[in-house]
């Protein structure tokens, strides 16, 4: 399996402890993404992982982790960072999570770089609600606007507003995690349908969350899309494969999901 969303110095795991649970949750390799912002000391929830902790441990382990960088777009020479990062040796281009909309025109400019560049690009979405005050990115729409823009990037939906687009009646819901039966006419369906290269990562509670909230409409999903979604868990658990075990999907949905996405994408 390859896991497409890991971050190191995270959850108390150095990199040993990464590999370890790797190890452990039969991972062969995984995405190792960063997370930086140029004004992350204003962000209440932000914690600085970064490019150069990813490319130590990929150098460490490089037969087990594949580097991404998710260069701030707001930064000085940003495209020149990212084309160096790429000659040595970074993938893709993420974790993307900053308080700049999706569309935002320096970051459409470093999104089509990394489509030129064949480095998938992984996008968190938060949007701002009265229980929660924090948003990156903006929302669903911002983000198939990005991938209009940047027709040769594959662009990655993640993240809390990501996954809430499931169901039609997101609008309308002001929590983070909504709960109950799915309602037909999410954006997510429609923004997988509408936009080859829009993908979906399954990682984190946001979206085994949603993925919880109705099993039959799940299965749809996940069979519709198989060519289009990929296993990742930005966690150090089981929880997410437990889950996808227990749905009994077909051995190559499941094998498209956990291992073959990822393969078509990222060499490596």
């Amino acid at each position: 399996m390859i896991d497409i969303h890991q971050h190191v110095n995270w959850q108390g795991k150095n990199d040993k402890g990464l590999i370890a649970y790797l190890d452990d949750a039969g991972v062969r390799k995984c995405w190792l993404l960063s997370w930086e912002s140029v004004d992350g000391s204003r962000e209440q929830h932000y914690q600085h992982l970064s490019i150069q902790d990813v490319y130590r441990t990929y150098k460490k382990y490089p037969k087990r982790i594949i580097p991404f960088c998710g260069v701030d777009p707001r930064r000085e020479n940003a495209e020149k960072i990212l084309m160096d990062l790429h000659k040595k040796g970074f993938k893709g281009y993420g974790e993307l999570k900053f308080r700049i909309l999706a569309d935002n025109p320096d970051f459409i400019r470093m999104l089509r770089l990394a489509g030129k560049l064949r480095m998938p690009a992984l996008l968190h979405l938060d949007v701002d609600i009265p229980s929660t005050p924090q948003w990156y990115l903006g929302d669903i729409i911002h983000l198939e606007r990005a991938a209009r823009l940047c027709p040769k990037t594959i662009i990655i939906g993640h993240g809390p507003g990501w996954w809430r687009e499931i169901s039609g009646n997101a609008q309308k819901v002001d929590v983070i995690y909504p709960k109950g039966r799915i309602v037909k006419g999410g954006r997510l369906w429609s923004v997988l349908e509408r936009n080859p290269n829009v993908y979906a990562d399954l990682s984190a509670q946001s979206a085994i969350n949603a993925l919880s909230r109705d099993i039959r409409y799940t299965k749809r999903l996940l069979n519709t899309f198989r060519k289009k979604i990929l296993y990742g868990t930005d966690s150090y658990d089981t929880s997410l494969l437990n889950f996808l075990q227990n749905l009994k999907l077909d051995s190559g949905v499941f094998k498209d999901i956990t291992e073959r996405n990822a393969q078509r994408l990222v060499r490596g």
